[in-house]
């Protein structure tokens, strides 16, 4: 233990004597070597972090901090984002020898792969676009092609950019099983749909996927007539391109969905919309409204939502609703669950964007244990994974003076305990 802080602290020491000397008197001539030796030393840094992974994967330390895996620890443990930390957990098991419970060790999954990790010939996203290419490969596909598969991104990786790389990889992909050989799964365990992240500039959100003939099927089903162009009225034609078209068309099939289907509930409650926002503001068409994921509608937009809605009115904490139930009853009545949602806006832990719907309403003071009441005062939003861990790990909850929950975390993440809060759902809230 000593050795290794004795081995940070010196190579502290050398970044710091590199982050202070003068580049301005590097020549030329030397600029780009001395660049190409600060990626290596980089990339051999990195190395080191997929080890220090692979330790605690294997060691189980996730279990031991009430974190659901190794990803989820080193997350709130180093403060990196779950993507940096996926990266590392799944390079580590791909390229480090794994021990097995006869106490002999298994030899990484990709051998080609650890070695170019180690050495510092390709970088992270390099790592990651060959990890995820070979999972794609056919699970059919002989040992001898996979193996050479990996030996052809590995040396493809080390002499271009990642961007240049990606492409590679998708030409390996589409060549090394051109008709289908090696893959006999059913289409249908292949189909995915992902939802990407809003731009605020637009206010659009990208989609993406694949479906089998089923779905596609299924999907064209429900859309075909709704795509179709309006028919000419009073000399206006429907000019809207036909991805516009097939876009509105899926939207309102899900709309009605929704409003006159089947779906199964949500949150104790059927499938719905909620829009919060001023009447005033509704009727003089300014100002904004905000959904219960925290996007915010113009007026305009929340007036045409309401068309075909139920107008419920609720009033939070005023004498029309009762929000303290106090311990007549165990679970939160839907006014008070609707409370709850207008000030959480969805999963109250600390950098969770998990919707209402998806969410428990928790008692800070526990029902069972603390003999917590069941209001407004005692509830907070929390979604199935953070609802388990509260309930078995060493986090606490408490209100500030503002009444916005705030989450304090155990030792092992922040040493001062500092109070934090969930900022993704509060534009403008900080910690």
């Amino acid at each position: 233990t000593e050795y290794g802080k004795t081995v940070i602290r010196e190579a502290r020491l050398r970044v710091g004597e590199l982050n202070s000397c003068s580049f301005a008197q590097i020549t030329n001539d030397d600029f780009d070597e001395f660049g190409r030796k600060l990626e290596l030393l980089n990339r051999e840094l990195w190395a080191v972090l997929v080890r220090y992974a692979d330790e605690a994967d294997q060691r189980g330390l996730a279990a031991t901090r009430s974190c659901s895996s190794t990803k989820v620890m080193l997350q709130q443990s180093l403060m990196i984002s779950m993507a940096e930390a996926g990266l590392r957990v799944r390079a580590a098991r791909a390229t480090q020898p794994q021990d097995l419970p006869s106490g002999d060790e298994a030899p990484p999954l990709m051998p080609v792969l650890a070695t170019a990790v180690g050495t510092g010939s390709i970088d992270p996203v390099q790592v990651s676009i060959t990890m995820a290419t070979m999972k794609r490969l056919p699970p059919n596909l002989p040992p001898d092609i996979r193996a050479e598969a990996e030996n052809f991104l590995v040396r493809n990786a080390a002499i271009v950019d990642p961007d240049q790389f990606r492409t590679i990889a998708r030409y390996l992909e589409g060549a090394i099983d051109p008709d289908g050989t090696f893959d006999d799964r059913d289409p249908s365990s292949k189909v995915e749909f992902l939802i990407g992240t809003r731009c605020t500039a637009t206010g659009l959100t990208s989609v993406s996927g694949k479906l089998d003939d089923v779905g596609i099927a299924t999907l064209r089903t429900a859309i075909d007539g709704l795509s179709a162009p309006r028919r000419e009225w009073d000399g206006v034609r429907d000019d809207r391109p036909a991805p516009v078209r097939r876009a509105h068309a899926l939207v309102e099939a899900l709309t009605s969905a929704i409003s006159h289907g089947d779906l199964p509930d949500q949150g104790g409650g059927r499938p719905h919309i909620t829009v919060t926002l001023d009447w005033d503001i509704l009727r003089e068409r300014a100002g904004v409204a905000i959904l219960d994921d925290g996007t915010t509608l113009s007026a305009s937009d929340a007036r045409r939502l309401l068309c075909d809605a139920q107008i419920i009115p609720a009033v939070l904490g005023g004498d029309g609703q009762v929000l303290d139930l106090g311990r007549t009853a165990r679970t939160f009545n839907r006014v008070t669950r609707r409370a709850i949602v207008l000030r959480d806006r969805g999963c109250a832990f600390p950098g969770c964007s998990r919707p209402p719907a998806w969410c428990d309403a928790h008692h800070v003071e526990w029902w069972a244990r603390d003999l917590g009441v069941t209001s407004y005062g005692n509830g907070v939003l929390l979604c199935q994974f953070h609802h388990s861990t509260i309930h078995r790990s060493d986090w606490r909850i408490v209100f500030a003076t503002d009444g916005v929950p705030e989450f304090i975390p155990p030792r092992w993440i922040d040493p001062q305990q500092r109070p934090r809060r969930n900022t993704v759902h509060h534009l403008g809230v900080t910690a």
